[in-house]
């Protein structure tokens, strides 16, 4: 019996390695492809990538089941007919890409951790105390998280005192929270913008995130004085110091990243991919042994993401064959989408992304049939505004979904139950700026 029991266990890690390996593999593919698509290497990762995704489909959660079913439900009523293999193939090419987003997400999140600045923030983030506790880890989450994203939990996590009651801990777990996803609106590292781009231009994706930043800065100070009372401005101002340690970082990566995109006309996702590997790489090159840990942590996260690539790459999958398909408009047959005003399409987005999600239905099933529809030529509305309400309803959905990754990794490293986090102040919170948020958008639709 442990003699056979040996043998499960060595063959359980020679597959979980054997996947590990193909999926690098296709990581270095999906940053060849950045240079040139069409090249027997791309081909090559494409057909690692569809290896890997295939063994994976045995070892995913039953929620991740359940997502997939839906999209496969959800594709029934999209396709006219079955995609060809040569379209499907085509959507290989395009979702290769992907292959190398969340990796490299990892690799910054495992960097980020072993910075000094960080840890500088970390200190800062315990001094404070009384009200604006809240407020500086909303802050400090929301202005990190625009580049860690999820990683961005460890550090709050690891901030919070370790005799602190459950209460305190579900306030700050939902103010990093809250923090973290309306980061969504405006930053270029998020999954969300990467998702929207297969449907808007460059030039409007990029023109939604400076609409985001003003809607994302709005939200934050009228959510950090609403949910703290007592809060004044002195006190804000000692929440804002704790960014000071790392906001010169932040400042210099998110301007690399962007001016690289636009400089040679790549999209956010190829420029995440391509950039950030290389300037960890030579952020730490005189400190190998650094350089070493951040490579085995990333591999660790890796490992627990797998659930996460396999979802958004079908997702992504789908929304290219459905984009790319002569036939788009035949599912309008289902409903008379015509008939809704364009200020309206503006609120539906977002708030209807939000109720899906509170209904554990993820964000990229909802948004890629959303901005199937609503980004056709049918509807004359603003691109650059359609994105931003995508991105409004991506945030508030992650916020309200106790199956979304974001609340699962902060219950977890808050020690706080996930419906404590999804169902408390934040339900409402999302509500209003789903609405409120959505308003804006459909007024400036009818301004520009």
């Amino acid at each position: 019996m442990g003699i056979a029991s040996k043998e499960s266990s060595f063959l359980i890690n020679y597959f979980h390695n054997f996947r590990l390996i193909i999926f690098v593999i296709s990581w270095f593919c999906a940053f060849i492809s950045i240079i040139n698509k069409q090249n027997v290497i791309v081909d090559f990762g494409i057909i690692c990538f569809a290896i890997f995704l295939l063994l994976n489909l045995f070892f995913l959660s039953k929620q991740s089941y359940f997502i997939i079913f839906i999209l496969c439900v959800s594709s029934f009523f999209l396709f006219e007919e079955m995609p060809s293999l040569i379209e499907i193939y085509e959507a290989g090419r395009f979702v290769i890409i992907f292959a190398g987003l969340i990796p490299t997400m990892n690799l910054v999140k495992s960097a980020a951790l072993q910075l000094d600045p960080i840890k500088e923030t970390q200190k800062l983030l315990s001094s404070l105390s009384g009200q604006n506790s809240k407020a500086g880890f909303q802050i400090t989450a929301h202005i990190s998280g625009s580049i860690m994203n999820t990683g961005v939990f460890p550090m709050l996590a690891a901030s919070v005192p370790k005799n602190s009651n459950l209460i305190f801990r579900k306030e700050i777990a939902e103010a990093s929270i809250r923090g973290m996803a309306s980061s969504v609106v405006w930053s270029p590292f998020f999954v969300a913008f990467a998702v929207g781009q297969i449907y808007i231009d460059n030039y409007n994706s990029w023109l939604s995130l400076l609409i985001g930043l003003l809607i994302g800065s709005m939200f934050t100070l009228i959510s950090v004085f609403a949910l703290n009372k007592n809060l004044n401005f002195i006190l804000l101002k000692r929440s804002l110091n704790c960014l000071r340690p790392i906001f010169k970082f932040l400042i210099i990566v998110m301007g690399i990243i962007v001016s690289f995109s636009l400089y040679f006309n790549l999209t956010a996702l190829s420029a995440v991919i391509f950039v950030m590997p290389i300037l960890i790489l030579i952020f730490f090159i005189k400190n190998l042994k650094k350089l070493q840990n951040i490579f085995s942590l990333t591999v660790n996260s890796m490992r627990t993401n797998i659930d996460d690539i396999v979802i958004i790459s079908l997702a992504m999958m789908i929304g290219f064959i459905i984009t790319n398909s002569p036939n788009q408009n035949f599912f309008y047959g289902y409903i008379n989408f015509e008939l809704v005003p364009n200020f309206l399409i503006f609120i539906l987005i977002p708030l209807i992304m939000c109720i899906l999600s509170i209904l554990c239905i993820h964000p990229v099933i909802s948004s890629t049939i959303l901005l199937t529809i609503f980004s056709s030529s049918i509807f004359d509305i603003n691109h650059a505004l359609l994105m931003q309400a995508h991105l409004i309803g991506w945030c508030t959905g992650t916020l309200s979904s106790v199956a979304s990754l974001t609340v699962i990794t902060c219950s977890n490293l808050f020690s706080v139950p996930s419906l404590r986090i999804a169902f408390g102040e934040n339900i409402f919170v999302v509500i209003l700026f789903s609405i409120f948020g959505g308003a804006i958008l459909g007024l400036l639709n009818l301004i520009v």
